[in-house]
């Protein structure tokens, strides 16, 4: 019963949950996320790492370019350089000094400037006057620090009449090659331009690329993941499926053995209560007539016989009648309240017993009638005299509470027996105690929650909820009328009429 709820509840839910909250559409938006990120911080980060290395490239040809000028032409080296410097870049020489340093290197042009700034020579035209960013790259790269600057199209052909993308780099000249033993002094600025466009492409193709294989690569991933996890997911529905089934089938078992328990004892009871009184009661019969007949004849027996017949008697009525009670309590079918008062009185000559109901409980069975379902009377019956039992011969307690209550919000039934007595391990009970295993087939067979809060030395609690809704009919209406009301389970139209 429990079972198919959950499962309808789950099937209403589910539709409510959306596509939105599905792992695969979840994953699939997180991976479109961290591409976007991937290609917003690539954009700026591997450009600028292109642009970086070329610049360090472009200060390695400025130092070749240095050399070839300190080894290459003794008229802008040494003493006085600076003083020869105008001259010697006039001199046809110079340009082909400059052929030679430049082979090789991969740059759109090179212009030297003087100390002061003004232009001093250029591979191409006249060198462009500084001015901005060029300005202040001229000013760090006149206090001995390489510095670059990138102009885009607009700004590179505004500037040097080129539309390309461009990189200039910056770096100071000195009249002497380094390792050379004499101090050294500033002779010239020297300023290198590269066309970094197709570097710069291929670093922004190179983001686009990075970002199309990592978002392929995670969706390949998560489509793998979804369909093992999908396959993982079937394999523990069909699992969770025959462990239900399994369940179904165990607690269906133990409810006929349950069932075939009590039918057993009914037919015990009866026997006891019909055939056997009976046979007991002619016996008892016989002895009374025996007396009456021989009175005269046996004067010395006579008190002896008629202490035979008031045993044969108090047997017969009483224990007989005692044990087939218990053995089929009959008096569960006027209520399971009343059968719990019956087993109050019974246990109090062992123990002070203290009942308890609520009013809600009390409404269920009005004058004698009750809607609770036989099964589940009989089965409260059964646990709380199992229970009190235990408290009576194993819990040296002082006193055994008994409720029974209806929660009509959560439409439950609630039993509880406690005590304060010596208490027990229910691990350890649970297994090897034959009436903690009866008291849970009662409880699985009314498809029951049982709760048993215990520990040596603090008393045991023992609470039995029961799922039940109260029918629609009215609580006064004829037990009949009662069976026909699906709640009601386990009632059948002989033993109403019985009752």
């Amino acid at each position: 019963m429990n079972q198919s709820a959950t499962e309808s509840n789950s099937e209403t839910n589910a539709p409510s949950r959306g596509i939105f909250q599905s792992p695969l559409v979840i994953g699939i938006v997180a991976i479109t996320v961290m591409t976007g990120a991937i290609i917003a911080f690539g954009s700026s980060l591997l450009p600028q790492n292109a642009l970086s290395g070329i610049s360090q490239r472009q200060i390695q040809d400025i130092d070749r370019f240095a050399s070839v000028i300190h080894f290459g032409d003794a008229e802008i080296t040494g003493l006085g350089a600076r003083d020869r410097l105008d001259d010697a870049v006039a001199a046809d020489s110079f340009d082909a000094l400059m052929k030679r340093a430049l082979f090789g290197v991969h740059a759109q042009r090179l212009d030297l400037y003087t100390l002061t700034g003004d232009p001093l020579y250029a591979t191409s035209g006249t060198a462009p006057a500084l001015e901005g960013s060029m300005l202040t790259a001229f000013d760090d790269a006149r206090h001995n620090r390489p510095s670059s600057i990138h102009m885009e199209p607009d700004a590179a052909f505004q500037r040097l009449g080129v539309q390309a993308n461009l990189l200039q780099t910056y770096k100071l000249i000195w009249d002497q090659p380094p390792g050379n033993g004499r101090s050294s002094r500033t002779l010239m600025v020297a300023a290198i331009t590269t066309d970094v466009g197709t570097d710069l492409a291929i670093a922004n193709k190179s983001v686009w690329i990075i970002a199309g294989v990592f978002n392929a690569g995670m969706i390949l991933v998560l489509l793998v993941l979804h369909w093992a996890s999908g396959r993982a997911q079937r394999r523990l529905e069909r699992a969770n499926k025959a462990l239900a089934i399994q369940n179904i089938a165990v607690r269906e078992s133990r409810e006929r053995m349950v069932q075939a328990a009590d039918s057993t004892k009914r037919a015990i009871a009866e026997e006891l209560h019909g055939t056997v009184q009976s046979k007991l009661f002619a016996i008892w019969m016989q002895m009374i007539q025996f007396r009456e007949t021989n009175a005269e004849s046996i004067p010395d027996q006579l008190e002896e016989l008629d202490k035979i017949t008031q045993e044969l008697d108090n047997i017969r009525e009483d224990d007989i009648r005692g044990i087939a009670h218990r053995l089929h309590p009959s008096i569960v079918r006027v209520g399971a309240a009343v059968g719990l008062r019956s087993l109050r009185n019974f246990y109090e000559s062992m123990i002070p017993v203290e009942y308890t109901s609520n009013e809600a409980a009390v409404s269920l069975e009005p004058a004698g009638t009750s809607v609770i379902p036989d099964n589940i009377r009989l089965g409260v019956y059964r646990v709380a005299e199992l229970a009190m039992g235990n408290v009576a011969k194993h819990a040296e307690a002082t006193i055994c509470k008994v409720s029974w209550d209806y929660d009509e919000i959560d439409q439950q039934l609630v039993m509880t027996v406690s005590d304060d007595g010596k208490g027990f391990d229910p691990a350890t009970l649970r297994q090897t105690g034959l009436g903690m295993v009866n008291i849970g087939d009662y409880a699985d067979a009314m498809s029951a929650t049982l709760d048993i809060d215990s520990a040596p030395g603090v008393g045991t609690n023992l609470k039995l909820t029961i799922p039940f809704e109260v029918p629609q009919s009215s609580a006064t209406a004829d037990d009949s009328s009662l069976n026909e009301s699906p709640n009601v389970i386990g009632g059948t139209g002989e033993q109403a009429s019985a009752a």
